[in-house]
C-alpha cells in the first residue's frame, strides 16, 4: 500500500558508461498495486479449518491457563513455508509468563505443575489443522483418551518435552484466529 521507487538499470548503466564524473541515476516513483484497505479485504478472508473444544470452568487455573495459552496463539501469521511450534509460540510455562499451577498427568499420577490445561490448546489447534490439510511434521498424542477432543485428536506438549508443529504448506500466508466463543480457526 506504499509508493515505491524503481530504477531503470539500462538507463543508469548508460549514464555511468557515458558519464566522466558523477552521475545522477534515474530513480521513478510508482504506485502501489494495490491498497492497503484491498489487501486486507483478500488476505485470510477463507477458513481453511475450524475446531472447538469445551472445557469446565470450576479449576480457575486451569481455565487462566487455557486462555493464556489460546491467547499468545491468537492472530499469528506465517508465511509459506513457516513452521509453527506450539512451545515455541506459548513459552516456558512460568509463573513469570503467567501460568498458574494446574492439573497435569506425569507417570500415570495427577501432579500440579505451571500452564496446566494447555494441551486443550495444542489438540484443539491440531484438529484444526488437520481439517485445514496443513502439513504436521510433529505431533503426539496422550496415553490416554482426552475427554475434550475425539478419540485420537490430541496433540502432547510439554516444555522441554513433546512438542506440537504445523507447515503453512500453502502458496499462501495464513492466520491462527482464536474466537471468544473457544474456538481457532485458520485462515
Amino acid at each position: 500500500g506504499q509508493p515505491g521507487r524503481t530504477l531503470d538499470v539500462v538507463a543508469a548503466k548508460a549514464a555511468v558508461e557515458a558519464a566522466d564524473g558523477p552521475v545522477t541515476v534515474p530513480i521513478s516513483s510508482t504506485a502501489p498495486n494495490m491498497s492497503d484497505a484491498d489487501f486486507k479485504a483478500l488476505i485470510f478472508r477463507d477458513v481453511l479449518g475450524s475446531a472447538s473444544s469445551t472445557f469446565s470452568t470450576s479449576n480457575k487455573n486451569r481455565t487462566a491457563n487455557v486462555k493464556l495459552a489460546a491467547q499468545f496463539c491468537n492472530n499469528v501469521v506465517l508465511m509459506p513455508g513457516d513452521v509453527f511450534s506450539f512451545n515455541g509460540v506459548v513459552g516456558e510455562r512460568t509463573q513469570a509468563m503467567g501460568y498458574k499451577p494446574a492439573p497435569t498427568y506425569e507417570g500415570g499420577k495427577t501432579v500440579y505443575t505451571y500452564g496446566g490445561g494447555i494441551c486443550q490448546v495444542s489438540s484443539t489447534l491440531y484438529y484444526c489443522t488437520l481439517l485445514a490439510n496443513l502439513e504436521i511434521p510433529q505431533r503426539l498424542a496422550h496415553r490416554y483418551a482426552t475427554a475434550y477432543m475425539p478419540y485420537g485428536m490430541d496433540a502432547t506438549v510439554s516444555w522441554g518435552g513433546p512438542d506440537y508443529q504445523f507447515t503453512n504448506n500453502t502458496d499462501y500466508p495464513i492466520r491462527i484466529y482464536k474466537s471468544t466463543n473457544k474456538r481457532i480457526i485458520i485462515s
